[in-house]
């Protein structure tokens, strides 16, 4: 009777316990969805390869270093080069002189100087004209021989050549260029112009400037290495990190639940710091994952909407590529 009533009183105390089985109060998730992000720069950061293959002469900044758009961060030894680009210079300079003269006309002196000429041309004609006139008349009497005679008719033809030619020439610096002529010193002008321009573009391909104002973030060779042009590689990286960005990488699943304006909260695995922001920006397509989170679950072949998250927060690392976890609030 006594095990009866201890077993009787055992049942009655567990009907009158709660059951464990019964599932408990669910919390709410903190964000709608997280991503996996990498910081960047504000204007994204620019790898920046060389135009020219050569060895590298110059690297004329260190990682850290603020530039200005235009700077030349980077030369590439191009001797070659640069004497073309100075022949050419020359020759488009030499080719402009010529063609502001025949633009210009003769000078004042030249024509003056031509006239004089001229009269002289014309004095000597008429001498040799006289001279001819009173040998003629000897000969008739035979007190000048035949070739005496011709001689001084050549004379006089020489003369008269010289004087033609003394005219032509002042006519020409009177009448100035021809327009044909002046459009050929155009021409030439234009072309040798265009000639150095080719040269001078050849030339600036040995270096390398800044596309921007920033930073910067990496220098990835040093003088004396190959510039690698033909492979493509990248030698320096500029970024603007005045304002720092997340690119996050949505998954499909979660993509409904953004939206343009919406809080987002950024942290460093590891680190319980909490860095405020919000979706300014997201991609009109969807793209492959290219950051990868720690979770060994996580597959790294699907599909991803890129979300862009300005951060507030001025103490944000300012380290670009560094991954990061992002949680998107309401």
């Amino acid at each position: 009777m006594k095990a009866l009533f201890a077993l009787t009183a055992m049942l009655a105390l567990g009907a009158c316990t709660p059951s464990h089985s019964e599932p408990a109060a669910q919390q709410p998730a903190p964000y709608l969805a997280t991503a996996v992000g990498r910081i960047d720069s504000a204007g994204e950061a620019r790898q920046l390869v060389a135009a020219a293959d050569g060895v590298i002469e110059r690297v004329l900044v260190r990682r850290g270093d603020i530039v200005k758009q235009g700077q030349v961060l980077l030369e590439v030894g191009c001797a070659p080069r640069a004497g073309l680009a100075n022949a050419a210079a020359a020759s488009a300079g030499q080719s402009r002189a010529e063609a502001a003269l025949v633009r210009a006309g003769p000078r004042r002196e030249a024509v003056t100087a031509s006239s004089a000429g001229l009269a002289k041309a014309e004095a000597d004609l008429r001498g040799a004209e006289q001279s001819l006139e009173r040998a003629t008349a000897l000969a008739t009497r035979g007190f000048v021989s035949r070739r005496e005679l011709d001689a001084r008719s050549a004379e006089r033809d020489a003369a008269r050549a010289a004087r033609d030619g003394a005219a032509a020439e002042l006519a020409g610096l009177s009448n100035g260029s021809r327009p044909q002529e002046r459009a050929s010193a155009e021409a030439a002008a234009s072309a040798a112009q265009g000639q150095s321009d080719a040269a001078r573009a050849a030339l600036a391909q040995c270096q390398i400037r800044s596309p921007i104002d920033g930073q910067v973030l990496q220098v990835m060779r040093r003088e004396g290495e190959f510039s690698g042009a033909s492979q493509g590689t990248p030698l320096i990286v500029v970024g603007n990190l005045k304002q720092r960005i997340v690119r996050a990488e949505v998954g499909e699943r979660d993509v409904p639940m953004l939206r343009i304006g919406a809080p987002a909260e950024v942290w460093i695995d590891g680190s319980p710091r909490r860095y405020k922001g919000r979706v300014v920006e997201m991609a009109s397509v969807m793209g492959r994952r290219s950051a990868r989170s720690l979770d060994p679950t996580d597959r790294f072949d699907r599909d991803v909407r890129e979300a862009i998250v300005v951060i507030d927060d001025p103490d944000l690392p300012s380290v670009v590529g560094l991954r990061v976890t992002v949680g998107f609030s309401k």
